[in-house]
């Protein structure tokens, strides 16, 4: 899990805003929550953005697997905390992901178990996938593409066990989640420093519409 937190409180907006609505009752307070409010919407749209330029993935798959919360408070000011959280996500998600369906390769034949039988079969074609933007896809010999009967596709490996059905065990390969991806101080303080970018602008824009009677 990783949390970022936006604080207005002393920013140079917030004072400005503070004395141009000295005279409009509760309108220091509506300007400031729906200019943190539009904040943190920008921040939460800066994540997808920040995690691509150093990880090989789309935007899509990176928001079906984050799960977001914002909570405020407000006291000397306005801060926001925008908590991410999720699960790691499967390597085969990421760009450079190959094959993209299970393809066997009918070059070898092996003997695989399931059904509780023993079979000669086709082996899955060796899986490659990554995540860092910069590196080649790593091939693993012992992975292979293939799709569960739930319709969820995966890189999968063989654990060398033996599951409850009989047949070969195996568990899939998966890449980092979205805290990860977020993790170092780094991107946090790059992210939050551009919230905070966005409130100010925001503030004024919203204080600005309050005097015109817009809001």
């Amino acid at each position: 899990m990783s949390t970022i937190r936006v604080e207005a409180a002393g920013a140079e907006a917030l004072d400005r805003a503070t004395r141009m609505l000295a005279g409009v009752e509760g309108g220091l307070q509506k300007a400031v929550k729906s200019a943190m409010s539009r904040s943190v919407s920008h921040l939460r749209a800066s994540t997808a953005q920040a995690i691509r330029e150093r990880y090989a993935i789309s935007q899509a798959n990176i928001r079906a697997n984050e799960n977001v919360k914002v909570r405020y408070t407000y006291q000397n000011g306005v801060q926001a905390a925008v908590t991410f959280s999720g699960r790691k996500i499967p390597l085969y998600r990421y760009d450079g992901a190959a094959p993209k369906v299970p393809t066997q390769d009918t070059s070898e034949w092996v003997r695989a178990q399931f059904g509780g039988a023993w079979h000669t079969v086709h082996p899955g074609l060796a899986a490659s996938g990554h995540q860092l933007k910069g590196t080649s896809p790593t091939r693993f010999q012992d992975a292979f593409v293939a799709q569960m009967k739930s319709g969820h596709t995966g890189i999968f490996e063989r654990t060398g066990g033996t599951a409850s059905s009989g047949g070969d065990e195996i568990q899939e390969l998966m890449g980092s989640s979205v805290p990860q991806m977020l993790g170092s101080p780094e991107v946090e303080e790059k992210l939050a420093r551009e919230a905070m970018e966005k409130f100010e602008e925001r503030l004024d824009h919203e204080t600005l519409a309050i005097l015109n009677g817009w809001r």
